[in-house]
């Protein structure tokens, strides 16, 4: 077994993936020296002569602005021709466990028809319907692309116009992501990052990937269930949810759950979200904040007239959900799975290890992903943000092999 300076994956006879997948190599950042190190390492014993389309991806749990530039700048030194991007995370999952505190993966794709590009937005100088027209303009300047990733920083607003303008993306294009968080899960602050224009507090980073020979497919799982009645949205302002039959939403809360109407509320409510219809799709919204009037802010938007109910997590809900669509993606037969797990839902299973839930995924491919603050999905053609959700976006180079390679072990130095 060869003996490297950074995570490679093997299958289960121990042979190198190599040749017929895309691969995934995976690196603990400690320092700007060491983390050197095994970029000459990999650069010299894996990349010698080749010209295969890479894509470096950051996670990091840390905020300090100089431990993510002096990442970014020995990725652009190194290797001045790759694409890198990255956001800040309330947990970093590299094979369905937790990372390091930074944590960076370079996915090497194999077959040269795949595509990669990495574009930027900074939402402080440009508007939502800006922003949008440009991602719009891309899709219909690269036919081939088939996905589009999305990190998002933790927005001032709702995310709900952002979704609605990106309908007319080609139907085609399967649209997922996240939004970046922090070990605070609490807090607002959050980066996302990119060779194209670096660090920014309000920013949205979006992945191409596409051709002829790149297939994705992807799922969201919640495993929550419905508590108590139903609820009519009578008054609400955009994400500000002010009334449910009438009175104030605050007071369904307290009702229901006794939940105080103070600094604890959106901790207090993370595992209690609600269940809404829209877009033909069932979404779960997490209350941020309680206020003075009664009123509670919400992640996104909620239509006056829709129908509510407060939710809870049911661990039986959620292991037989996931078996199920992890049965999807192992049909699937993916190369690689990208993981968006809500930091609610880390919470949520105090008493296991915090990627329990998704050991199901571990032993179908190799897979990287973080703890994030929103997630978002493309349903029945209409993209939404999601809380308190699992999103899992499986990646193949070609077609289905005939046996899949369902087992490896990572070997570390």
């Amino acid at each position: 077994m060869d003996k490297s300076p950074f995570f490679i994956y093997y299958n289960k006879q121990g042979q190198y993936k190599g040749g017929v997948a895309m691969r995934q190599f995976r690196f603990e950042y400690t320092d700007a020296e060491s983390f050197a190190e095994k970029l000459y390492a990999f650069q010299t014993q894996w990349e010698s002569g080749q010209t295969k389309t890479k894509l470096f991806q950051i996670f990091t749990e840390t905020l300090d602005p100089e431990a993510i530039e002096t990442v970014c700048e020995v990725i652009g030194r190194i290797f001045p021709d790759t694409p890198y991007m990255g956001c800040s995370t309330s947990g970093n999952i590299i094979d369905c466990e937790l990372s390091s505190r930074i944590t960076v993966v370079c996915t090497v794709f194999e077959l040269p028809s795949t595509r990669v590009e990495v574009f930027q937005y900074d939402l402080s100088g440009n508007s939502v319907d800006a922003v949008t027209e440009k991602i719009l303009e891309e899709t219909r300047k690269n036919p081939w692309v088939k996905a589009m990733e999305l990190y998002f920083t933790i927005p001032e607003r709702s995310t709900t116009r952002f979704c609605d303008k990106l309908k007319d993306v080609r139907e085609d294009i399967q649209i997922f992501g996240g939004v970046a968080c922090s070990d605070d899960i609490t807090s607002v602050a959050s980066c996302v990052f990119s060779g194209v224009l670096g660090l920014l507090t309000r920013s949205i980073v979006v992945i191409f990937y596409g051709g002829d020979d790149f297939y994705v497919e992807s799922v969201n799982v919640t495993g929550w269930k419905p508590l108590g009645r139903k609820f009519r949205v009578t008054r609400s302002d955009g994400s500000v949810l002010q009334e449910l039959d009438g009175i104030p939403a605050y007071d369904v809360y307290h009702k229901y759950l006794n939940i105080k109407n103070d600094e604890n509320f959106f901790y207090n409510t993370l595992e209690f979200p609600l269940f809404y219809e829209h877009n033909n799709t069932t979404i779960l919204r997490t209350p941020v904040a309680s206020n003075a009037d009664g009123s509670i802010t919400m992640t996104s938007d909620i239509d006056v007239g829709s129908v509510v109910r407060i939710s809870y997590g049911d661990p039986g809900t959620i292991v037989e959900s996931i078996r199920q669509d992890s049965g999807k993606i192992a049909a699937f037969q993916p190369d690689l799975i990208h993981i968006f797990s809500c930091a609610a839902r880390r919470t949520f299973w105090t008493s296991k290890e915090p990627t329990y839930e998704i050991y199901p995924f571990k032993d179908i491919a190799p897979s990287l992903g973080f703890f994030s603050h929103g997630e978002f999905l493309r349903t029945n053609g209409s993209l939404n943000q999601h809380n308190v959700t699992l999103v899992i976006a499986a990646m193949r180079e070609g077609g289905k092999k005939a046996a899949a390679a369902s087992s490896r072990t990572a070997d570390k130095n």
